[in-house]
Order: C-alpha cells, then structure tokens, then sequence
C-alpha cells in the first residue's frame, strides 16, 4: 500500500508540473499575442499617421507643379519673342522690346518637392510599413521627382549662363537713365528711352539668340519631365484614396 501510495503521489506531482507549465505557456503565448497586437495597432496607426501626410505633401506638390509648369511655359513664349525680336527689329536703334524680353527670360523658379513624409519614411525604415503596391509606388513617384530635380538644376544653369551673356551686353547705367533706377529686372515695368549696349558687336546678338534656343530646348525637356511627374502624383493620390479611404 505504502509502495502504490507513493507511486500515486508522483504521478499526481507530474500533472501537476505538466499542469503549470502549459498554464505558465499559455500566459507567456497570450502576453506575446497581445504586445503583437498592440505592436500591429500602433504601426497601423503610424502607417495612417504617413499616408495622411504624404498625402498632403503630394497636394502640395500637385499645386506647386502647375505653378512650374505655368511659368515656364511663359518662358518658352518669351524664348520666341527675344529671337523674334532680334530677327525683326535693329535692337541697336529700339532697344526697348529687346530689354523687355530679355529680362523676362532672366527670371526662373526653382522646382521644391515637398518631400518630408518621403524622406522619414526612407531614412527611418518606415517604408515597411506601408502596403507593398503603395511602396512602389512611392519610391516610382520619388524616383520621378528626383530626376525632375535634376532637370531643374541644369535648366537653372542655363539661365545663369544666358544672364552672363546678357549683363555682358545690355548697358544698365543707360537704362537707369531713362527708366527708374534699379528697376530693370522689377514686375509690370516697361523699357523706355531706349537704352544702349555695352558693344554693338552683332556676334554678341547671334549668342542671345542662341542662348534662348538652348533655353528653349530645356525647358521643353523639363516640361515634359514636369508633366510626366504631375500624372505620376495624381495616379499617387487617387491610390493612396483607394487604399486607406483618406476623405
């Protein structure tokens, strides 16, 4: 009885250790069921947090493109008419429409992406997460901004180099004197008095024109890349309402 009494007691002992462990398990299991779940609510949550402001960055970045795209499809008008200028008129006997375009021409504005959700979620290792086709497609959308960028940069060159030909050329203290001082490059200001050149050297002409040639194939270029770009962010956007119903 004594040796059947004992028997019974450890196996009584071993349920009972079997007993605690699977409760000790099942503790451990529902604690790490429950961190995951809070640890997948509270990335849902910063996932929604990014889309909403990437979503306001690419509004921006849609408003700001047709600003860009807007001006330097003026610029290409005033591309036509300095050469159409230069083909027409003896600039050296009325200078006035030929100060007034080339000066236009002079001016630019810079394409700045609104990119501070992207980089956060590029630099931050946040991209993961975000659902896989909204991913691609943000890292196809900043791939396309990026090379807009650059386009930009060598368009702005260019214009620096043309207003180098043009500072060589044009006589500003002529200007002055028959206009209101230092308003040359000034908004709505139109040219009169007919200012002279610093030269009256014709090979400095024939490079104007040519610099608004090259100016004009630039921004042509980048228009293109411009409106590729604003396509791409529209697609984008309506993605982005498709996916996490934004509205």
């Amino acid at each position: 009885m004594e040796v059947h009494h004992h028997s019974h007691t450890v196996r009584r002992s071993w349920t009972h250790y079997l007993w605690e462990f699977f409760m000790l398990f099942l503790a451990v299991f529902c604690g790490f069921l429950a961190e995951w779940k809070l640890e997948r609510t509270l990335e849902h949550h910063r996932e929604k947090q990014f889309i909403r402001s990437l979503s306001e960055d690419l509004a921006r970045d849609t408003a700001h493109l047709r600003y860009y795209m807007r001006f330097n499809k003026i610029m290409l008008d005033y591309c036509d008419s300095v050469q159409y200028c230069i083909r027409n008129t003896d600039i050296f006997r009325n200078s006035n429409k030929f100060y007034d375009y080339t000066k236009e021409l002079a001016r630019f504005i810079r394409y700045s992406p609104t990119d501070r959700t992207i980089q956060q979620l590029k630099h931050a290792g946040n991209m993961r997460l975000l659902r896989w086709e909204i991913s691609n497609a943000v890292t196809d959308h900043d791939s396309k901004s990026k090379s807009l960028a650059e386009m930009d940069a060598q368009l702005n060159e260019q214009i620096i180099k043309y207003r180098e030909f043009l500072i060589g050329f044009l006589d500003l203290s002529s200007y002055d004197q028959h206009n209101i001082i230092g308003s040359y490059m000034g908004y709505d200001i139109k040219t009169t008095g007919n200012p002279g050149y610093i030269s009256k050297d014709i090979k400095m002409v024939k490079m104007i024109y040519n610099q608004a040639f090259t100016l004009k194939i630039f921004i042509e270029a980048t228009e293109f890349t411009a409106n590729d770009l604003l396509t791409n962010t529209k697609h984008l956007l309506d993605l982005l309402e498709k996916e996490y119903h934004l509205n």
